[in-house]
């Protein structure tokens, strides 16, 4: 499997063509149109970002909050495969954003890789060899054009579908009857992709840049791959590994027996002052049309407007359980290597972070920028919600009949009040509170590797 760069929102050049050909999906039939309501949404994921720096004492050097809700419910499978969902994870590039968006059609780490291999220059003092590595690298960039064609389209067809959910991921979706044909397709695509890297590579070995050609064979070699294993795909196609720590059900029993995860607890207010986001790794974050505030009333989620605009608003989340899960990528990744063509040298076009006439190696606009490392997960959020009179008048009456809630990335399933969930709405105290009812894990947030910072 092989993922493009060229619609990654990451990257300022892709973002208008992303964004038109990738609309993100809402909560809510009412989206963010003005720029006061984007403003104040923006303003709770800060909140929020900040309140998990400051209460579970992570880093901003390397947190990523990360969104929308995503599950940690991945199944065991035998050794030597991976599901697509767990692959899709830990494999995807994050957005370059200190809070950012996760899509499971997003690009793979491996191929921005594998791209970084393809643009450091194959020194030879052979002017044929020379002519033949420049020749064969053009077919290579003709094939791989062709396969980039082919994904956006694929994409742009699973985000219609399943309207920027990730469910089901996209590598699964392929399996499905409206992702079969895009599949067949890509297939086809790749087997070119595959024959001329062959081609080029063979070539490498009568080059003297030191450790391209060995780099070059790590990263096609099949014993560091791993197989998908999903039940909606007809074959198992071996893709570049990636390993976790622990497993979402080892974890889970460990929680549940008292001996995994640590307790934990964050809380913000509506009046405090934004975190500053420079203090963070990307330096910046995206602003976010995920709604932060949601509530589920007759099976559908809509905007929590009375939350984000009321000045008395503070809110605690706190979690059973919480864990930071290492993620790592198998051996056709050297990293030693990468860090040794920090200065390159790239051939013609490209240099190590762009200027006005080459495209950048590294950095935010870069061929490779950063690598997922870790995840954050938690188990069993709970929340209390305070607010002002009005706002708990106002909105006493979805809080009765309500079947979840959203606060940022957290997902509560339960329903307001009701016997089962355990829910209450204090009149005295003007507070909401709740407990997920759900038994799975929730990923809240990825740890950042920045690739070679300048």
């Amino acid at each position: 499997m092989r993922k493009i760069l060229t619609s990654d929102p990451r990257y300022p050049e892709a973002k208008e063509y992303y964004e038109t050909r990738h609309p993100v999906a809402l909560s809510s039939e009412h989206p963010l149109t003005t720029s006061a309501l984007a403003d104040v949404n923006d303003k709770s994921w800060n909140h929020l970002y900040g309140a998990m720096i400051d209460g579970l004492n992570i880093s901003p050097n390397n947190f990523q909050l990360i969104y929308p809700f995503t599950t940690w419910d991945w199944p065991i499978v035998p050794v030597g495969f991976t599901s697509a969902a767990q692959w899709d994870f830990c494999s995807s590039v994050p957005q370059f954003s200190a809070t950012g968006q996760y899509t499971s059609a997003g690009t793979a780490f491996n191929d921005t890789y594998g791209q970084m291999l393809n643009v450091v220059s194959a020194a030879t003092t052979d002017p044929k060899l020379k002519a033949d590595i420049e020749q064969a690298r053009n077919m290579l960039q003709l094939a791989a054009n062709n396969y980039d064609t082919i994904y956006t389209q694929s994409s742009d067809a699973y985000e219609t579908e399943t309207g920027g959910t990730n469910t089901p991921p996209y590598t699964e979706w392929l399996g499905t009857m409206g992702g079969r044909s895009w599949k067949a397709q890509l297939d086809s695509a790749w087997i070119n992709v595959q024959s001329q890297q062959d081609v080029y590579n063979q070539l490498l070995s009568e080059t003297t840049t030191p450790g391209l050609k060995d780099a070059q064979d790590r990263n096609g070699n099949k014993d560091y791959y791993t197989k998908l294993q999903d039940p909606s795909l007809a074959s198992f196609p071996a893709v570049p590994g990636y390993s976790l720590a622990m497993d979402a059900t080892t974890w889970l029993n460990k929680v549940q027996a008292g001996t995994g995860g640590s307790t934990g607890s964050i809380g913000f207010s509506n009046s405090q002052s934004e975190y500053d986001y420079k203090k963070t790794w990307a330096g910046g974050s995206a602003s976010i049309k995920k709604f932060f505030w949601s509530v589920n009333v007759g099976g559908s989620w809509e905007r929590i407007d009375e939350f984000a605009s009321d000045s008395s608003l503070k809110v605690d989340v706190s979690f059973k359980a919480w864990d930071q899960i290492s993620i790592a990528a198998s051996r056709w990744y050297n990293g030693a290597f990468v860090t040794g063509v920090q200065d390159g040298p790239f051939i013609r076009g490209y240099t190590p972070y762009g200027d006005s006439g080459s495209k950048a190696v590294w950095g935010p606009d870069g061929v490779m920028s950063v690598q997922k490392v870790g995840m954050l997960v938690c188990y069993k959020p709970s929340f209390t919600i305070t607010v002002s009179n009005s706002t708990f008048k106002s909105f006493s009456e979805k809080w009765e009949v309500s079947a979840g809630l959203r606060i940022g990335p957290f997902n509560f399933s339960g329903g307001g009040g009701s016997s089962s969930s355990g829910w209450k709405a204090d009149s005295a105290t003007k507070t909401f509170s709740g407990e997920s009812t759900a038994e799975t894990a929730l990923i809240m947030g990825a740890n950042i590797n920045l690739i070679n910072p300048q």
